[in-house]
């Protein structure tokens, strides 16, 4: 169970439910206690008018004067029944019929509560006082059925169990509203995460308790840190590619001196050596124009990002008059680093658009996964230098003049998006194709 808020509401409806059962069975017990308590308290008056119509007479035994005892121990099963024991004597009440119910002999002054099965299975209430007359142990019985009183239990727990449970289904909803309105914060937090994973916010908000705050500021800072991280290191290569042009205009320069006429092999091997890393830091370059400025957390739309890359290589390649075809469906968003996109993208095209004769086509379908295909009219690539640029994988050599540049880049950003670089011959085109498979989240 992960779930804080479904913890908490179930803690706190079995607390609740136990509170409610405690009382339900206090209050139920209580009443049937007081109820028992009034019994017996005009019993005890009953037994002592019983003990005072009891009477020796001349044959040495005791007996009652009907006229002295309550009507209603006279009434057959009325309810209220007595027992009067004196040695071997027994006295019972005329309202006990040929019933009888046992009670132990009692010494003076000693009080018991029984309960008890009447003569109509009536449940009994019976108090049994010892007394001394007249130099005699006498035990007085006095029951009372319950049944009424029971029955007025019965319906107050009906009204009580009716309300208590009534009460019992507010405080819960109460209790999910309270625990709602608490999570609450929690939730938009939640909302936020999203909306910062498909890109829509860069922070998240430190409008939250208290107690998470620490938490929010914590990940703001992480995302803070990573983000100038990321864009120092970009903007660390373009710096390094632009602080490295001047000395080699100067090495170009001295390629060119008379001087070197007289060693020839210098000459080709520095010119060779310094055409090449013109050509690495051009790519840099290009790159750093093609990333852009903008935040690694924004959406990548396909659309509007991808038009603006490929106006900016038909600029780049304005000599060649290209036509670049570009497919993909319409208004859709991926949830993808919108550099790592265009660095994959821009490369794949910069390979395209050099070696295409008139024709590049750039197209991207959209299903479990991504699929970035770009096309060219080129010469292609042969079937052995195919297997051999597949063979080395990710560590395809940028320096090698032709479409091994930018693929071990585009190879690295498509596995680091839990995908693959295909590399093969166009069927449209004939000429080179290369198609990325990235695995990603789209949004319409």
């Amino acid at each position: 169970m992960k779930s804080l808020q479904l913890r908490l509401g179930i803690g706190l409806l079995i607390s609740l439910i136990s509170l409610f059962i405690a009382l339900w069975w206090l209050t139920s017990s209580s009443v049937r206690t007081l109820a028992e308590d009034f019994s017996a308290s005009h019993l005890e008056h009953d037994a002592e008018s019983i003990l005072s119509a009891l009477h020796l007479d001349t044959n040495n035994t005791f007996s009652l004067d009907n006229q002295q005892i309550e009507p209603v121990y006279r009434v057959p099963f009325s309810g209220q029944y007595f027992l009067v024991m004196v040695n071997q004597q027994v006295l019972r009440s005329p309202s006990l019929v040929d019933q009888d119910f046992t009670v132990p002999h009692l010494a003076d002054t000693v009080t018991k509560r029984l309960h008890a099965v009447g003569p109509k299975q009536q449940p009994l209430i019976i108090m049994a006082y010892g007394y001394s007359k007249q130099g005699q142990a006498i035990t007085v019985a006095i029951a009372e059925d319950l049944s009424p009183s029971l029955a007025k239990i019965n319906v107050f727990q009906y009204r009580y169990t009716a309300i208590a449970l009534t009460l019992l289904l507010l405080l819960i909803i109460i209790q999910l509203y309270i625990l709602q309105r608490g999570f609450h914060p929690l939730k938009k937090i939640q909302q936020q995460i999203q909306a910062l994973q498909q890109g829509e916010i860069a922070q998240l908000d430190t409008n939250v308790p208290k107690e998470v705050s620490a938490l929010v500021n914590e990940v703001n800072n992480l995302l803070k840190v990573l983000t100038q991280r990321l864009q120092r290191s970009r903007n660390a290569l373009g710096d390094l590619a632009h602080a490295l042009k001047t000395p080699l205009t100067v090495l170009q320069q001295l390629s060119r001196e008379e001087t070197l006429d007289l060693y020839p092999d210098l000459r080709d091997n520095l010119l060779t050596q310094t055409t090449t890393m013109q050509r690495m830091m051009d790519r840099v370059l290009k790159r750093a124009r093609l990333s852009g400025s903008g935040s690694a957390m924004l959406k990548f739309d396909i659309e509007e990002e991808m038009l603006s890359l490929i106006h900016a290589l038909k600029s780049m390649y304005r000599h060649k008059n290209l036509n670049i075809h570009f497919v993909a469906p319409a208004a859709c968003t991926l949830l993808i680093d919108r550099e790592d996109m265009l660095e994959l993208t821009g490369n794949l095209l910069d390979n395209a658009c050099k070696w295409a004769k008139s024709t590049v086509i750039l197209s991207i379908e959209i299903d479990q996964l991504i699929r970035l295909r770009v096309e060219d009219d080129g010469l292609g690539v042969s079937e052995k230098a195919l297997a051999s640029l597949v063979h080395r994988g990710t560590r395809l050599d940028e320096t090698v003049n032709g479409h091994g540049l930018g693929l071990a880049i585009a190879q690295l950003i498509t596995e680091q998006h839990g995908g693959q670089l295909i590399l093969g011959r166009s069927t449209a085109l004939g000429g080179f194709c290369a198609t990325a498979l990235l695995s990603t989240h789209s949004s319409e």
